[in-house]
């Protein structure tokens, strides 16, 4: 029996340090006539008991030709795997609730590799944010250890994509250097979303839209009353299947960082995507002027006080300092970003073109095994769950990740409209009180800690 969606909870919250991340035990699919084990990695036995769950291939597992990937993944295909790379560092300590650990993605490219048969192409790519180091990155989550590791064994090459276009170095949260990055292989292209974007519900004023580091001309030429344009990877685009491996996540301007935000790191350039609005009109302006330098100054003097900064906000609440960034529950426009983004994920022809049909597939692997609440998704305080979540739609995935966080769903703009949505999604696990309807679920579950901008307005009622 498939489910909609299933939810594993190991014994340990935590991670292998040792890559390419071998598993605990040789399972009897496992591909690599390799036999090197790591008795600490329990996240491989657990994603697999997790597609157990999902239902995927049930009547074979535990057999050598367990193969729970092969109902989406098919010899040819090339699989993109998507995982979430924020930056390299975390003020709050550790990436463990930062970015997606090495040893989920080495499953999930095992589980791709034994579809594929060894026939066409896997693929780990992202576009962290602009000040990341992706080299770091792939240091700390052993990627390359994972592709010596299939070179070596079966002369498979995995490939690794930063699909940035551009590095910053920033000091004192001002970049003081750019890098010009080699990015996507293949490029990017144009995909304007037209009538069928977020941003044509509703009255909007395009001008006022302003991004992470926002050129206001770049924004404006590319969301408007007559487009609304992003610059989206053709290495994605081109991807037959897409394993979104996403981390559980708290998120200042969106309430939770999920499948659906991750796809911010397919596009090409952070400009083209509006995270908030700003009031631009002459009346204003002088106010808003204001406004930055009290935020520059406050930052500036919390700074000093760095152990103390993330407590003061918890206190704090939602302040105008909090609004004007767009860091609060009343953010209006980053939820409509991530919607177009998940529209262009499932529709958007390689060409870049929005079909009526969809255009590949897709499988969704939250890392919770060390989730992040708080100040998220930047700096947030490591929350180890030992969970992880999966199934075949963003949407579902998110919004039953989100309630075990202890979120209300239905409080999440991105969400907001999913009432048809919420009471078909059922799950499937092994703790008892997550099996079912997720309408039935008690309580706060994992009890995350919201963004402060979001306290108060989407927990849970207990």
């Amino acid at each position: 029996m498939q489910s909609n969606v299933a939810i594993y909870k190991q014994a340990k919250a935590r991670y292998s340090e040792n890559p390419p991340y071998f598993p605990a035990a040789i399972f009897p699919e496992y591909p690599f006539s390799d036999t090197m084990t790591d008795r600490g990695n329990e996240a491989y036995g657990s994603i697999r008991k997790l597609l157990l769950l999902m239902g995927l291939d049930a009547e074979n597992f535990g057999k050598r030709l367990w193969n729970p990937f092969g109902a989406f993944v098919f010899p040819g295909n090339i699989v993109l795997l998507k995982p979430n790379f924020m930056r390299h560092f975390n003020e709050r300590g550790g990436t463990g609730g930062l970015i997606t650990h090495g040893s989920v993605i080495r499953v999930a490219a095992d589980y791709a590799y034994i579809a594929l048969k060894g026939k066409g192409r896997i693929i780990i790519a992202d576009g962290p944010m602009d000040d990341a180091d992706f080299e770091k990155i792939a240091g700390l989550t052993g990627l390359y250890e994972i592709k010596k590791f299939y070179k070596d064994s079966v002369n498979f090459d995995i490939e690794i994509y930063d699909l940035r276009q551009e590095m910053v170095e920033k000091k004192g949260g001002k970049i003081i250097h750019r890098e010009r990055l080699s990015g996507d292989p293949l490029g990017y292209k144009v995909v304007d979303l037209g009538g069928v974007s977020e941003f044509k519900k509703g009255k909007l004023d395009y001008k006022s839209f302003r991004g992470s580091e926002c050129k206001v001309e770049v924004m404006n030429s590319h969301h408007n009353e007559e487009r609304d344009e992003y610059l989206i990877s053709s290495t994605f685009l081109s991807a037959d299947v897409v394993i979104n491996i996403p981390k559980m996540k708290t998120h200042k301007r969106a309430g939770v960082t999920l499948g659906l935000k991750n796809m911010v790191g397919i596009t090409g350039d952070r400009n083209w995507l509006p995270h908030s609005s700003e009031p631009v009109s002459v009346n204003n302006k002088n106010k808003a002027s204001f406004k930055a330098r009290v935020k520059k100054y406050l930052i500036n003097i919390i700074s000093l006080i760095r152990p103390l900064r993330d407590r003061m906000r918890q206190i704090a609440g939602v302040t105008e300092a909090t609004i004007y960034a767009g860091n609060w529950h009343g953010n209006d426009i980053m939820w409509r970003t991530i919607l177009d983004l998940g529209r262009i994920k499932g529709y958007a022809d390689r060409a870049g073109r929005i079909s009526k049909d969809r255009q590949r597939r897709s499988f969704v692997i939250v890392d919770g095994i060390v989730g992040g609440e708080a100040d998220g998704p930047t700096n947030p305080t490591p929350k180890p769950c030992g969970v992880l979540v999966a199934g075949f739609d963003e949407l579902t995935v998110d919004v039953t990740t989100s309630r075990i966080m202890g979120f209300d769903p239905m409080k999440i703009p991105k969400f907001k409209n999913i009432n048809a949505v919420l009471p078909s999604i059922k799950c499937a696990s092994n703790v008892d009180g997550w099996t079912g309807a997720i309408a039935d679920f008690k309580g706060r579950c994992l009890n995350f800690k919201p963004h402060y901008g979001w306290k108060g307005h989407i927990e849970v009622e207990d």
